[in-house]
């Protein structure tokens, strides 16, 4: 977890802790025809002269899949079935795309066939066994998941503290403990997700979401960072004949954080966020409007100066480019209005993730890789008359990074992140800089 920066590493770092709770959504999908690939027509005349070939049937079927016509794919494969119906890999296939469409109970029973085949391959088992897991939660009125980890962190630049000005909210002149300088810290991360199904035909669900960090610095305890935030809200079907798994989700957030220990945000707001699929692209736009109360102490007198409002408008995308290669990407616009005036800003951040399999050396699940990259511009609205001015604030922030979940057993595995990050200013005192390198147990449930 990061904690982003703009101005000081203060200010933004807790902005940021608002922006890592973005909305988490997610529904079942349904099918959708759309127009497929270049040369599916030509591989579906192919099949209806050959329905029986395995390899031109399975072709049609993964080209419908990747288009969107969830129902094409599985005619394609069902007629398969019926010429042999012991084809465990036709299974496996009908499963996942049933489950796609989230036909739970014919996904489990084609999935159970797979288990029992005497072609099934170790990994399509190993698949089918964690698919079948997720199905006996989907199949619950009452679904509950999370995920959590702790461990070290090494930071190049534990405070994000610029080489010439203090932190907002901090005394001035610079104290010593807010100047760059390295330091280790423990951290402990949590996310658990809560769904109740109301078991319409239209999806409808109630949705809460929690989020939890703390980390506590070696040496650096100035920057000591605690985050609670909560997402609640229901999800509504809607426009189900027209857009692929479309759902909508008024809601409810809010967060309270930490810094040095001791109260240092307090906040509550709304918003909707919407989810839809087309052409195999999952889309999530988003709207959330919050209230910061930020509450002055003893190391940060100033921090009220930053009380106000924060407006967020964002677009969340992902998708499959191969099997075992998947996108995911991140758009949001962030507009503050904070109660002394040089300090709101215009923030445009654009994150892009590329998470892929690899295989584990020693065999069973696949790791996971993911490089990532993000570019955030800071657009002050006015110059700060106690720094300068004469010159209006505009920053420029960017990252870039590699993750690297590896399961171990069950569901335990070890979490390894390397990012570097970076603040370049036009006012040079404000550029910053820091390596991070994070690893740890982690645990899904």
């Amino acid at each position: 977890m990061e904690l982003s920066l703009g101005r000081t590493a203060i200010n933004s770092g807790a902005i940021a802790l608002l922006a890592i709770c973005g909305v988490l959504s997610g529904s079942p999908t349904r099918a959708q025809t759309v127009s497929g690939p270049l040369g599916e027509d030509t591989l579906f005349q192919t099949m209806l002269n050959r329905p029986s070939n395995l390899d031109t049937t399975l072709s049609y079927a993964v080209s419908a899949g990747q288009g969107g016509d969830i129902e094409a794919s599985i005619g394609a494969l069902e007629r398969l079935l019926f010429f042999n119906p012991t084809l465990s890999r036709v299974r496996f296939e009908l499963g996942t795309l049933y489950f796609r469409l989230g036909s739970y109970d014919m996904a489990r029973g084609y999935f159970q066939t797979v288990l029992a085949a005497a072609d099934a391959t170790p990994e399509m088992k190993l698949r089918v066994e964690e698919y079948l897991e997720v199905i006996e939660k989907k199949l619950q009125p009452n679904q509950w998941s999370g995920y959590a980890q702790t461990g070290f962190r090494y930071q190049s630049n534990a405070s994000y503290g610029p080489s010439q000005q203090s932190l907002i909210g901090a005394t001035r002149p610079i104290n010593s403990q807010f100047a760059p300088q390295p330091d280790w810290n423990w951290f402990g991360a949590f996310a658990g997700n809560y769904v109740h199904d109301f078991g319409n035909q239209s999806g409808d669900v109630f949705e809460a979401n929690v989020l939890g960090y703390d980390a506590q610095q070696f040496k650096v305890t100035s920057v000591d960072t605690g985050l609670l935030d909560i997402h609640a809200g229901p999800r509504f079907g809607i426009f189900q004949d027209s857009l692929n798994g479309a759902s909508i989700k008024p809601f409810v957030a809010v967060t309270g954080a930490t810094l040095a220990d001791a109260p240092y945000l307090g906040s509550v707001g709304g918003g909707v966020t919407m989810h839809f699929n087309l052409a195999n692209i999952a889309f999530d736009p988003y709207a959330e409007f919050r209230r910061l109360d930020y509450h002055a102490t003893d190391l940060y007198p100033l921090a009220s100066r930053l009380d106000g409002t924060l407006a967020i408008f964002g677009l969340q995308a992902g998708g499959q480019i191969i099997e075992g290669v998947r996108w995911q990407s991140k758009f949001a616009f962030y507009h503050s209005n904070d109660a002394f005036p040089a300090y709101s800003y215009d923030r445009y951040a654009f994150d892009f993730w590329l998470p892929c399999a690899i295989p584990s050396p020693w065999g069973g699940r696949s790791w996971i890789m993911t490089p990532s990259f993000g570019v955030a511009p800071w657009l002050y609205r006015q110059p700060d008359p106690i720094l300068n001015p004469f010159i209006t604030e505009h920053d420029f922030e960017w990252h870039v990074g590699a993750g690297l979940d590896i399961p171990i057993q069950g569901k335990f595995g070890l979490g390894v992140q390397v990012q570097y990050r970076a603040v370049n200013s036009n006012i040079p005192g404000n550029s910053v800089k820091d390596l991070s390198v994070t690893m740890g147990p982690t645990v899904s449930f």
